[in-house]
This record gives C-alpha cells, sequence and structure tokens, in this order.
C-alpha cells in the first residue's frame, strides 16, 4: 500500500489483534495492539506491524526480515518466521487479517454506509455508475469506488484511488461516509477478492454481472477465479439482498448457495428472456436504443446511447438496486436515461463524422467479445477495431488478439503506448499512417471502436496538464482535423 493512503484513515490508539482476528496465535507475547499496519516492508517503521503476506512484496520471510531491519514493532504471518525476540502472531490468512485491521484502523466506515457491491467478469463499472446514478435521482447521497474512478459527496468530482489495496478501500470508505454519504456502490473484482479486501465488512446489496472465462493468469484456472468472485457472498449481510444477471446459468450457484446457507437474503434476477426485471427491444441502431423495462405489473420505456445489448444487461441490474431501495420505477428509467452512458465504457465519439465510434476500455476478453458481438449485427459497413498495444497484451498479447478480432472485424491495429509522443521514430509514424488511412476509409454505414485508457488523455479521473496523452486523443484529434465544425453562415449587411 501507499503510505498516503494509511494517512486518510482515522488512526487512533490502535486495536488488538484478537478482537479481529480471534484465530491468531501470540509468540514472545500474549497480545498485539495494531496502531498502523503494512504489507510493504519498505513502508514499515518503528512501532509499526508488518503484516506478511505471501507473494505481495516477495517471499514472506524475506520481506518479515527487511520489516523487523526497518523497525517493526511485531510480525504477523501464517507460519513461523525468525523475528529475534520480537512478538510474533500466527494467523490462519494474513491477506484476510491485512484486510480486516485496515479496515478496523479505519473505524470500520463501511458500517456507517449502505454498500452495495459489484462483481462479475464484465460490465461492472457501467453497472455501477448506473446504480450511483437510479440511486442519485431517488434523493440518495451516494459515493462511488470503481476503476473509472472514486466519487465522495463533497462535490470535488471524480479522483483517481488505489482501491485494490484494502487499506485504500477502507480509506475511501472512511471518505464517503465523512462526506455525508449514505450508500457507497463499490466495484470488486477478482484480485480484491482474491486479497479479502471486503473483510469484516457486511454489504446491504451484492450484485453479479456475469462469470464467465477469464483472470487465469492471475487465478491459475478457471475454477479458482469461480470460486474466489463467489467470495463476495461472504460480505453480504444476513438481511441482505443478491441480485444477479438470470440469463448466466453459472450464477445458479450464487442462488443456491444463499438459499441453503442464507434463507434470509432476498434475491431479484433479471434477464433479457425471463427475471424478475426483464426488457424488450423497441428499437437499437449505431446511435442509441430503446428497450421497455418490465417490473411486475409496471413497464417503462428507456432511451439510452449505448447501443450494445449488455448495456441493457447492465441497466437491469441498476434498475434491480432502484427497486431494492424502493425508487419507483418511473424514477429509475429517469435515472438511466440521465446518465446516457458511462464515460470509456462504449462511449459515442461524434465530432460529426459520417461513421459511428465509441470508446471503450475492456478488462477481459469476454467484455470485448459481448462489445464487438453487438456491434458487429448493427453495424452493415466496415467494422474496424483500433487498440492500444498495453491493451492487447492484457487481452492475450497481440497476435491472439487480432486473431479473435477477425471474428467480428474487418480490421484490426494495434498503436504502440506511445504513439502521441511528442517525438515520434519511423515505428509510431508507419502506425500513424495505418491509422490515418483506415479511418478515412470510413463512411457511412461503418464502425470504428478504439480501445484505450480515456484517464492517460486527461478524462474525467484525470489531470489535464499532467496526463500523458493516448490513442483515444490521436483518434479523437483526427475527427476534429477531418470534421471542422461548420461555421454559422454570415448574415449580409443592409
Amino acid at each position: 500500500m501507499h503510505k498516503s493512503q494509511r494517512d486518510m484513515g482515522r488512526g487512533g490508539a490502535g486495536v488488538k489483534l484478537s478482537d479481529m482476528v480471534p484465530e491468531a496465535r501470540f509468540v514472545a507475547c500474549s497480545e498485539i495492539v495494531v496502531g498502523e499496519c503494512y504489507d510493504d516492508p519498505l513502508l514499515c517503521g518503528p512501532g509499526d506491524v508488518f503484516v506478511a503476506r505471501e507473494g505481495v512484496f516477495g517471499e514472506a520471510n524475506e520481506a518479515a526480515q527487511e520489516a523487523l531491519a526497518n523497525g517493526a514493532a511485531a510480525i504477523i504471518a501464517e507460519t513461523v518466521i525468525p523475528t529475534g525476540g520480537v512478538p510474533l502472531a500466527i494467523v490462519p490468512n494474513a491477506d484476510w487479517a491485512y484486510a480486516r485491521l485496515s479496515h478496523a484502523l479505519a473505524g470500520d466506515p463501511a458500517q456507517r454506509l449502505r454498500v452495495i457491491a459489484v462483481t462479475g467478469t464484465s460490465g461492472k463499472t457501467t453497472t455501477v455508475w448506473l446504480t450511483a446514478t437510479v440511486l442519485a435521482e431517488a434523493g440518495l447521497r451516494v459515493g462511488v469506488i470503481s476503476d473509472l474512478g472514486c466519487l465522495d459527496g463533497s462535490g470535488m468530482g471524480v479522483e483517481q484511488g488505489h482501491v485494490e489495496d484494502p487499506a485504500g478501500l477502507a480509506a475511501w470508505l472512511e471518505r464517503l461516509a465523512d462526506s455525508g454519504c449514505t450508500h457507497a456502490v463499490v466495484e470488486v473484482s477478482s484480485r480484491m477478492l482474491a486479497a479479502c479486501a471486503l473483510a469484516g465488512m457486511e454489504c446491504d446489496t451484492v450484485v453479479v454481472t456475469n462469470l464467465a472465462d477469464a483472470h487465469r493468469d492471475l487465478h491459475g484456472s478457471l475454477e479458482a477465479y469461480h470460486a474466489i468472485k463467489e467470495r463476495i457472498l461472504d460480505s453480504l449481510a444476513d438481511d441482505g439482498c443478491l441480485i444477479v444477471n438470470g440469463d448466466d446459468e453459472r450464477l445458479c450457484r450464487f442462488i443456491d448457495r444463499c438459499a441453503t446457507e442464507r434463507p434470509a437474503v432476498g434475491t431479484i434476477t433479471v434477464g433479457l428472456q425471463t427475471g424478475d426485471l426483464t426488457a424488450t427491444p423497441v428499437e437499437r441502431s449505431l446511435f442509441g436504443q430503446t428497450f421497455l423495462m418490465h417490473a411486475g405489473s409496471h413497464t417503462v420505456p428507456v432511451a439510452v446511447t449505448p447501443p450494445v445489448v449488455s448495456f441493457v444487461r447492465d441497466a437491469l441490474l441498476a434498475a434491480a438496486v432502484g427497486v431494492r431501495t424502493q425508487v419507483p420505477l418511473e424514477r429509475i428509467a429517469r435515472g438511466l436515461e440521465a446518465a446516457g452512458s458511462v464515460s470509456g465504457r462504449v462511449e459515442r465519439l461524434d465530432r460529426g463524422q459520417d461513421f459511428a465510434a465509441f470508446l471503450d476500455l475492456p478488462t477481459s476478453g469476454h467484455a470485448l467479445a459481448s462489445t464487438l458481438a453487438s456491434l458487429r449485427r448493427l453495424t452493415p459497413g466496415r467494422l474496424l477495431l483500433i487498440a492500444e498495444e498495453g491493451i492487447a497484451n492484457t487481452l492475450g498479447g497481440a497476435r491472439r488478439f487480432v486473431t479473435r478480432s477477425a471474428k467480428w472485424c474487418d480490421d484490426c491495429l494495434i498503436a504502440p503506448a506511445d504513439i502521441a509522443a511528442e517525438y515520434a521514430d519511423d515505428r509510431i509514424v508507419a502506425s500513424y499512417a495505418r491509422i490515418d488511412r483506415a479511418l478515412a476509409g470510413l463512411g457511412a454505414g461503418d464502425c470504428v471502436l478504439v480501445l484505450g485508457d480515456l484517464l492517460r488523455g486527461g478524462g474525467p479521473a484525470g489531470d489535464p496538464e499532467s496526463s500523458q496523452l493516448g490513442l483515444i486523443d490521436v483518434v479523437d484529434g483526427w475527427l476534429q482535423l477531418a470534421h471542422p465544425p461548420r461555421q454559422p453562415a454570415q448574415r449580409r449587411a443592409a
């Protein structure tokens, strides 16, 4: 974690480890009172407690020795570690202990909020921001913690936060509570669940968008990935609510587990086919879509900008949270329409060009495939995909990325990370020339999907003065130069 993240916390007299982790066994002491704890040995100083999380900052024993050399007053680990007489606590799960201590040291801020946790393979960010808009439309004070950025109740705007670290998550939850938020909508990745980042939290509502084959590189196998995702249920309150995408059969295990272990938990299913909330398409084109949203005997129309089917699913999940919070369906629809789209998630880029252009930042191959499949069905002409090199590498490597995209796209270009560098070498010039030719060849009925990090180019959660320009800026600049705004006609002199 970053030291500044801990500085955001409440601090105080400290907490007893045995109160947080009753299973802890102590060596060379009978208790450890934690005032500050770190999992990075470089941040550990005199009087601090070091939690030796295996593999986070190297091998646990070596990291502990480095922390001791820096003055650590106690070590928490999963196995016996030589400490030279410094107090040691042995815990069943160091990740869980570190996360639980992080929340406790921040004053357990989740207890002051109604937390809506959103997880799944794809659609998390969109669902989070749509949910926040729906709840805000109902007059609630809503904070957001997501990949796209974090938003508290101060009105200062979206900021970036290191929330995958448990201490960073706890600090942001505290910030939301202190700024007057009553509800927190939190995006929960598999990394966070693997790190037990929600340890000790009770969520009022858990939303699961879908469950697909992804992130084997992080978790080792599909089975391990699915098991990690299922950990989200451990944080659901006994009287909470589980909201799932009923069209995904793999989510039946979540419903069945709640029915068996937590019979008081409510369940809401959404789906394009069947569910407690469903949707019927009215019209859909590259320029937007309208659908009818059904909840029981009530039906309302909803018009949104993103044309992809996955956006309707995410909208239904957000609507289900609204239903859970007793927001009228008409107001839910107004919230969804007010959101229109989510920044950087199949977001329309319109500079007056004849063809459709969208910006996206998929975090899995499943998310990209869903978007491309929807755009392919709606595009009568050419479908062009342009991606930053880093995104292609994250989604399986450049060669595999191009091969998989060929199922839907007529052409796929991968741009180097420094495509917008001030001093371009031959490689960058050649890449820009390919992008220039591809965009110049598009016309009415065509579509381009640009995959890039909006925040690099001074996006809503970035600093416009310091952000590094990226592919999105290059494409946006090309569109503006190729399609300058029309000047209003000059009135003739009398």
